[in-house]
Formats: structure tokens, C-alpha cells, sequence
């Protein structure tokens, strides 16, 4: 929806600006409504929680995926699908998975098997609807895998004098005639920052005009009052060697900067031209549109007889996060753009207070967050690592790549930096920053012609589309679609227009079979005879930024390292960290009872041995449990337990029986435990009658059966992957350099607040000190990352 005119305006004038020159609003604007019609279509921003950036060959990949809408940085509600590839060097894909999303929150792990090797991959995590903007709004991360059989050993190496310089100006152009600020990026081939380098400005005289030192990311700034007749170099000394650069920009005779200068909660925005620029454009308007990629404030702007305007910007009252200034001239074409960042109003969690507790071999570690209601919706994702650990070497946090990284063009190196511990300095370094990116990943090219820019669909699911085939065409008939544990059953009839019929946003893992029958005239069941074509049916492919930082301070193995005292574990078995007890056979009994009770309304009955033995038949053990049995003349069996005179409810596996014939005569050996719901609560409208839950030794048996005489299973080309859980390497050492540099204490992928406003983690108790890397979501848009080192002594 737009805002009214006269009120949007209003609220420009009255709240966003401190204005020192005249301004007049516009009431019609192209600029206005091309940015409302770009902006309007939802945009979501996904973030993965890597549990680390450096990985063995052979280790799990543990992550978590945060997927949240990009105008308030919650979590999105509506995204169920989310994809996630790993591609090596030459961009080809190596590992590709569809994961669902609930809640915003996507948890799974990728195994580092016999497909790679050593180098460097890249990690992305997308949605099919992000493919449709140009902005990064998916996820990427390059890693590092270290493969033991071939990975090189550190060796001297001579010194190299390589360096790319590149000299910014803010906003985009230096012009002609007055002072420009000049932003400095100074980088090695690997495209990390040079830091404490000096530099100076030499005109073509070979005459210093000024100078500047690098910080420790390789930026810097220095002012410049343009001659066109002069040209500019850049001196520096870097290992011993003596290097000169070109400015290589192009001094401008006409046109118009910006300028911007923070102080605290306000910024100074300077607009500015030149004597020669300002009698061609004197009381033609320009337009200044301040926006985030969705709020979004205008004002006109006219030049008098000054060749400088300024406005104020109060932090208080614009919008949190990146902010873009575009100036656009009097034929609303852009010209220039600076970009800012404004902290006023952004969440940042930290724990309150942290406690560990020894017991046998583990470690109980408790967190205390006071500042989060455990009321609300909170997830957070922990890796535990070594205190000296070199394989958590991530550029970003959750904050830095849901407020910043979206809205450049450029990657940033080191960008979690900025929101660690935020200060003035961080603060003024960030800005630095933003004078060096130009234009933002707001590109008014498209913008302007944004005729199509959703091609791709918002997915939930997946939709399948069930064709009947020509032979089998019968306009009158219907089509079961059976349950299972993810959905109900369904009856389904076809679209005479298509001859189908579709089954929308199903949730079908790579471990399950769909199955659909036909419906007979007496409520009997047909294989269906279908064709299935699903929606998706293949992994979409998105394009991405090329040339991503590698993980920060990546080298090679060094001498000392013994790789060797990694001996992985069987992939299939589960590290057990909680002491072993003893049990009778008759307490594991108990146990398993009490959990198998768990959130059912029934009474679940386990078939022991004993019974096993003293009850032949499915049927005899139910008469003895006050269930009743009736066959029928077709064989079908119906149950009689419940409160009402009419048979139960069956379901078998979790799956509803339209048919039960397959239960007659049945045997108990082939029955592990039974649920016996006689009030039909929790199973809705279909469970007054009663439930009859059975659950078999071999799974398989409702499939085996089903499939040959009632219904038609399909396999489909694309399933979401199913839960993976993340398992440690077993270490021979877990206290020398190697497992310091490169091992893992712990992943835990999704942790939430208990009634008390604690997360505990438990976990198998380290020989050396670790550091927690915490990061999730809280209170409906805060945002929770910390780094906390706990020592065992």
C-alpha cells in the first residue's frame, strides 16, 4: 500500500531532515513511483551459521539457516523452501540439498565424503524467490577443506610486493575546482586489506599535497581539491619495495558530489558543485531520496546563488540499518550516492551470565539471558571450539550480513568487526567504509525498467499435478491421496479443463513414497494410474557473486600439525555422552513406555515377549485389551473399542487404513507397540469413534502391502532432505596443536530459552579451553552473536 502524498511528505519534512536552504516536495514523481513498484514485492534475506570456515575431509558440515523478511529483519513465516549447495573452484556443484523451513529456522549437515579435496568451496543458501533481484539477498560463504592424503605443509615463501589499490571517490566522481574526499582500499592478491600502510599524494610536479595511513582492512581517506589540469599518483613502500599508482579517476569539469560527515547521533550531508556547474543548474530542481529498500524519504533541492546545500540527518529519526542517498538531476536521471549506516534501534543480545558443571565425562554449560522472553520465539545455534581455534575465521555475523552486506555491491572483509562491540571508532571505520562501495546494489537502471522482476515463484512445498492418463479417463472419479505422518489423507477430483487434478505444498522427504489410489464405486481402492509431474522437480541454480573472500587468515598446515591424530568414526554411529546406567529389563520397559507416551491422548501398550508368546493373533491380544473385533464377508476387519457404537479409527505406521484386510489373521510378532485412544481425542471430527494405533517391527509392511492391491506408490525427482543429525569426529589427541587449531568440541544447531531464560548445552567435557560461537534470533527481531571463552579450570 502507498502512503498518501501529502502525508509521506509531511512526515519528510517534519522528521527525517534538519533543512538549512528552502525545499518544495514534489507531488507527482517518476522516481517515487518506479522505487514503490521495485520495492513492493516481498524480499527475504537468508544467513547460515557455518559451525565452522576450515574443515577436515571427512568432518560434517553442521549449519544453521535463519531465513528473515529484509524490511524488519524478522523471521519469514511464510518460506518452507530453502536450498543449499556446495560448489568447488570451477563453480560446479558438489553437494546440493531442499531443506524445510519452520519458523525461519532451517537445520541440517552435509558430510565431507570422497567427493572432495583439498581447496576452497563455496557454500550458498537461496530461495527460488531470491532469484529473482539483483540485490544479495542469499547466502554465501567461501570455506576451506582440508584433505590429509594431499594438503601441503607451510614453506618460506619469498616476499610479495603485489598489491591492488584502488582510490574511491565518495559519491562516485571528484570534480573540477573544490575539496573531494578520496576513499583508499589498498589489498594483497587475495583481496585482504594492507594495514598501517603509508601513502602519498604527489600532483605531476612530484609535490606531496597529502598523506595517509591504511587501518587494519587496508582503508583510508584523504581530501583533494581537484585541478583537471593536474594529474594525481599515489606513493607507497610496501616490503621493501618502492610502489607508485595512478589515481585513475577522471577529474570531472561539471557536476555535483556529496559529502557526508557523522558526529554522534547526526550526519552532515554536504551537496556540492563547482562556480562553472552552478550557473547551468541554478534553480533547476534535484531530488535527494534517502531509502533502505523499503521506508523511504524525498525532498527536492534546489541551488541558489551557493554552491554547497546541507541538510542534517538525525539518526533518531531515520531508518535503522544501511541507509542509500541517491541526487538525482532535474531529468530524474541519478548522479551521484553515498551510502550511511545508522545504529539507532538495532537489538544486539549478549548473555547475562554463564556456568559450567562437570559430571563423569561431560559438561553441562549454562547460559543466562535476561534480556530474551522465553515467552517469545527464540532460536539460537552454538559451536564449540578450542579457545585457540584457526578454523572459525568467518567475515560475517548475523547482523552484518542481514544489515549490510545486501545493500553493496562489494564484499566486506572482516564485516562482524563493526557490530562487535560497537563504538564511536567502529563506528567512523564503518563509514570509511561506505564512502569506498559508490552505488549500492540498488541498481536505478532497473529500477526504471522493472518490467519483470518476478519470474520466480514463491515456493511452499511442493506442488504435485496428477495427469489421468487417456484410457483411464473418468470424469466422474475420485482419487485418494493416502497419509502419512506429514499430512492427512485426502480425496482428490480431476479439473476437466486439464484432465488432472493438483495436491498443493506437500512436505515428501527423500525417505518416503507418495502413495494415491482410485475410489470404486463401493468405496473400495484401485491402484490410481496416474502420471506425477512435481513443482519444483529439479534444484534451481542462482547466480552469485564471483571472487568471495576466503575464510580471514587462511594458511597452509603448518610442520608441527600432526593431521594424523584425526581417526573419524563411523558416520552411522552416535557419539553417546551420557553416563551409562544400568537397567532391569522391566525398567527399560517402563522407560520406553513413558517415552512413547509422550503427546499421545492413548494408552500405549508395548507387546512384550511373554504376550508374544501367549497371544497368536493381532486379533487376540486385542479381545484381551477390551477390543473387539469383527470380520467381515470382504475380509475387512473392524475394531470396537471406543465410546461410541461405531468401529475405531485404524492407522497403521501412522498411515490410516482405508482398507483393513491386511490386518486379518495377522500376526503379534510382526507388532511392536499399540496406541489405544478409546475417547478419540486429538484425532478431530474422524476420532470420535475411537483410535487404533499400530505400530509394526519392519516399517516396510504397510508399503509392502498397500502398493500391490489398493494403491499406486510414486517416486518423485525432488524431496526435502531429511534431518541429518551432525555427529563429532573421534580425536586419538584432544589436547595437542592440531585438534587446538583445527578440531570440534561441539555443534548444537538450534538451542532455545527454558521458563528461566537459560539455554544449556551439554556436551562431552574438553581437555584444553573452548570458546562458544553463539549466534540466533530473540523477541521477534533482536539478534543474539557473541564469542564466550570458558575456561575448565
Amino acid at each position: 500500500m502507498k502512503m498518501p502524498n501529502s502525508l509521506r511528505y509531511a512526515l519528510v519534512i517534519a522528521l527525517f531532515f534538519s533543512v538549512t536552504s528552502s525545499v518544495t516536495a514534489q507531488e507527482d514523481s517518476d522516481i517515487i513511483d518506479a522505487y514503490e513498484d521495485y520495492t513492493e514485492a516481498a524480499r527475504e534475506i537468508v544467513y547460515a551459521h557455518l559451525n565452522k570456515s576450515t574443515y577436515i575431509k571427512g568432518e560434517d558440515i553442521g549449519f544453521t539457516a535463519y531465513v528473515l523478511d529484509k524490511k524488519d529483519k524478522k523471521p519469514s513465516l511464510l518460506t518452507t523452501n530453502l536450498y543449499v549447495s556446495i560448489t568447488d573452484e570451477n563453480n560446479n556443484i558438489i553437494k546440493e540439498k531442499l531443506l524445510r523451513v519452520d519458523k525461519g529456522v532451517a537445520i541440517n549437515a552435509i558430510s565431507l565424503d570422497s567427493t572432495f579435496t583439498s581447496g576452497y568451496y563455496t557454500f550458498k543458501a537461496y530461495t527460488n524467490w531470491m532469484r529473482n533481484f539483483d540485490e544479495q539477498n542469499y547466502y554465501t560463504e567461501s570455506i576451506r577443506i582440508i584433505d590429509p592424503a594431499n594438503e601441503e605443509f607451510v614453506e618460506s615463501t619469498k616476499k610479495d610486493t603485489s598489491l591492488d589499490a584502488q582510490f574511491l571517490p565518495e559519491s562516485g566522481h571528484i570534480l573540477n575546482g573544490i575539496m573531494n574526499n578520496i576513499g583508499v582500499v589498498i589489498k594483497d592478491k587475495n583481496g585482504f586489506g594492507i594495514p598501517n600502510l603509508k601513502g602519498e599524494v604527489v600532483d605531476k610536479n612530484n609535490t606531496v599535497l597529502t598523506a595517509f595511513v591504511t587501518n587494519q582492512f587496508g582503508i583510508s581517506k584523504f581530501p583533494l581539491v581537484a585541478d583537471i589540469t593536474n594529474n594525481y599518483r599515489v606513493k607507497m613502500n610496501y616490503n621493501d619495495k618502492d610502489l607508485s599508482f595512478n589515481i585513475n579517476q577522471k577529474v570531472n569539469p561539471n557536476g555535483i558530489i556529496l559529502s557526508l560527515k557523522r558526529q554522534k547521533e547526526k550526519a552532515f550531508l554536504s551537496i556540492s558543485t563547482n562556480a562553472s556547474t552552478l550557473e547551468k543548474i541554478k534553480d533547476k530542481r534535484h531530488t535527494l531520496l534517502i531509502h533502505n529498500g523499503d521506508v523511504y524519504n524525498m525532498l527536492d533541492v534546489y541551488f541558489n546563488d551557493q554552491t554547497t546545500v546541507t541538510k542534517i540527518i538525525d539518526f533518531n529519526n531515520c531508518p535503522k540499518g544501511t541507509n542509500i542517498i541517491t541526487l538525482f538531476n532535474d531529468e530524474d536521471q541519478p548522479i551521484a550516492e553515498r551510502l550511511f549506516f545508522n545504529h539507532q534501534g538495532i537489538t544486539i543480545i549478549k548473555s547475562d551470565a554463564v556456568s559450567a558443571k562437570k559430571k563423569y565425562d561431560s559438561l553441562t554449560i549454562d547460559l543466562s539471558y535476561k534480556n530474551i522472553s522465553p515467552s517469545q520465539f527464540n532460536t539460537l545455534s552454538v559451536s564449540v571450539l578450542p579457545e585457540k581455534t584457526r578454523a572459525y575465521k568467518k567475515h560475517h555475523n548475523i547482523l552484518s550480513y542481514t544489515y549490510l552486506q545486501p545493500y553493496l555491491n562489494g564484499e566486506i572483509e572482516n564485516g562482524k568487526y563493526y557490530f562487535t562491540d560497537v563504538n564511536e571508532k567502529k563506528k567512523y571505520q564503518l563509514d570509511d567504509l561506505l564512502l569506498t562501495q559508490g552505488w549500492s546494489s540498488y541498481n536505478w537502471d532497473k529500477i526504471y525498467d522493472d518490467t519483470s522482476n518476478t519470474f520466480y515463484s514463491f515456493e511452499q512445498g511442493i506442488t504435485l499435478k496428477a495427469n489421468v492418463n487417456g484410457s483411464d479417463l473418468d470424469k466422474t472419479a475420485k482419487y485418494m491421496l493416502h497419509a502419512t505422518p506429514k499430512w492427512e489423507p485426502a480425496i482428490f477430483e480431476f479439473n476437466a479443463a486439464e484432465n488432472a487434478f493438483f495436491i498443493p505444498n506437500i512436505f515428501i522427504s527423500e525417505t518416503d513414497k507418495i502413495y494415491l489410489s482410485r475410489l470404486k464405486a463401493d468405496n473400495g481402492l484401485l491402484p490410481a494410474k496416474l502420471y506425477l509431474q512435481a513443482i519444483p522437480n529439479k534444484i534451481p541454480s542462482i547466480k552469485t557473486k564471483q571472487n568471495l573472500l576466503i575464510p580471514n587468515t587462511a594458511k597452509p598446515l603448518e610442520a608441527d600439525m600432526n593431521i594424523n591424530s584425526v581417526a573419524y568414526q563411523n558416520l552411522n554411529e552416535v557419539q553417546q555422552l551420557d553416563e551409562v546406567l544400568v537397567v532391569s529389563e522391566l525398567d527399560k520397559l517402563r522407560i520406553r513406555t513413558r517415552e512413547l507416551s509422550k503427546n499421545r491422548f492413548g494408552t500405549v501398550k508395548i507387546i512384550t515377549d511373554n504376550e508374544r508368546y501367549a497371544f497368536y493373533t493381532l486379533e487376540d491380544y486385542l479381545r484381551a485389551n477390551r477390543v473387539e473385533t469383527v470380520v467381515g464377508n470382504n475380509g475387512e476387519v473392524e475394531f470396537y473399542g471406543g465410546r461410541s457404537d461405531n468401529p475405531m479409527m485404524v492407522y497403521l505406521n501412522d498411515q490410516q487404513l482405508m482398507g483393513t484386510s491386511m490386518l486379518y489373521r495377522m500376526s503379534l510378532n510382526e507388532i511392536d507397540y499399540i496406541e489405544i485412544n478409546r475417547s478419540g481425542i486429538g484425532g478431530g471430527a474422524r476420532g470420535n469413534n475411537g483410535e487404533l494405533k499400530l505400530y509394526t517391527t519392519n516399517t516396510d509392511v504397510y508399503k509392502s502391502l498397500v502398493s500391490n492391491k489398493t494403491a499406486q506408490a510414486y517416486t518423485i525427482p525432488l524431496t526435502f532432505s531429511a534431518d541429518k543429525q551432525f555427529y563429532v569426529p573421534k580425536y586419538k589427541y584432544t589436547d595437542d596443536n592440531f585438534y587446538k587449531a583445527y578440531g570440534i568440541v561441539d555443534w548444537k544447531p538450534q538451542l532455545t530459552l527454558n521458563e528461566n531464560g537459560t539455554i544449556s548445552l551439554k556436551i562431552k567435557q574438553p581437555k584444553v579451553p573452548i570458546t562458544l560461537f553463539i549466534e540466533g534470533i530473540a523477541n521477534d527481531g533482536s539478534f543474539v552473536f557473541e564469542e564466550k571463552s570458558i575456561s575448565l579450570n
